[in-house]
């Protein structure tokens, strides 16, 4: 059977990755002279304490080389084939490194690499597609082949209640408009939403004032895309703002195709408390 490789920016639950046999390789978090593996050391709630107490960001790292060598050796004892899912090139250097590390594997072992060209929830359900049809027994061309289709029609949208974690955390490609309208927002205390396409940048900005406004344009979003097979949603601080539109997606979709997850530690640090992402496929 294939084995998928994900790393721990797919905010992917860690129930689900055993489930569907899911290897997540963690990114390095340093706050102050300590350094943590994203979800093995660290918890999300430790990264806003640090966000909103802390005297500076927290600074994130990829994993090493050798963190993937050795979670590719170890899954080649089991398999021939791997197939290797990460975040967009826009946002780190992880899948570059899941490439260098797929060179000193050799022939023993059939690796891929894949950018999906996103990142946390939209990441997430990519991967979750992609585990799901190894399970189903499907081979290694035929997963790439849906992993390309699911990438291709894949949406992610977000509300952010603090637009300077994304200012500072230098992530995403801010237009000037953009950073206009979020210094706004910040002025006036009130959200910005937009979808995050094409690793890191934002389209379709605009402000709305308080939550129910929010989830009601956030679920718009979604009932503007017609068969809507799995949706996701992450969030940061409050899980009441994610349950409330789970229920406000139920009519486009059942609940058991809604997925709703807590941001990890990496993908916190840059978007701050407050946050909401929805992904779709």
């Amino acid at each position: 059977m294939v084995k998928v490789v994900t790393d721990s920016t797919c905010d992917i639950p860690l129930e689900i990755a055993r489930q569907l046999s899911i290897t997540i390789v963690p990114l390095y978090i340093q706050i102050g002279a300590e350094t943590y593996r994203d979800g093995v050391d660290l918890k999300p709630d430790r990264v806003y304490h640090e966000l909103v107490h802390g005297q500076g960001l927290p600074k994130t790292s990829v994993p090493s080389p050798g963190d993937f060598v050795t979670v590719y050796n170890n899954l080649a004892a089991e398999t021939d084939e791997i197939i290797s899912i990460h975040l967009s090139l826009g946002y780190s250097g992880t899948h570059d490194v899941a490439k260098l590390a797929q060179s000193y594997i050799g022939g023993k072992c059939r690796v891929e690499v894949v950018d999906s060209n996103s990142v946390s929830v939209g990441l997430g359900l990519i991967v979750i597609a992609a585990a799901r049809a190894a399970q189903e027994g499907k081979n290694l061309d035929q997963i790439l082949d849906i992993i390309h289709q699911t990438v291709s029609r894949s949406r992610m949208f977000g509300k952010v209640d603090n637009f300077a974690y994304l200012f500072k955390g230098k992530r995403f490609r801010l237009t000037r408009g953009l950073i206009l309208l979020g210094k706004i927002s910040m002025a006036l205390g009130i959200k910005l939403l937009g979808e995050v396409y094409d690793g890191g940048k934002i389209r379709s900005p605009m402000l709305l004032i308080g939550r129910t406004m929010a989830l009601n344009r956030l679920r718009r979003w979604a009932e503007s895309f017609p068969g809507v097979k799995e949706i996701a949603i992450a969030y940061s601080t409050v899980i009441d703002e994610a349950e409330m539109l789970a229920e406000r997606l139920e009519p486009i979709l059942s609940r058991e195709h809604i997925l709703i997850t807590r941001l990890g530690c990496v993908t916190s640090t840059y978007v701050g408390p407050g946050t909401l992402v929805i992904a779709l496929i």
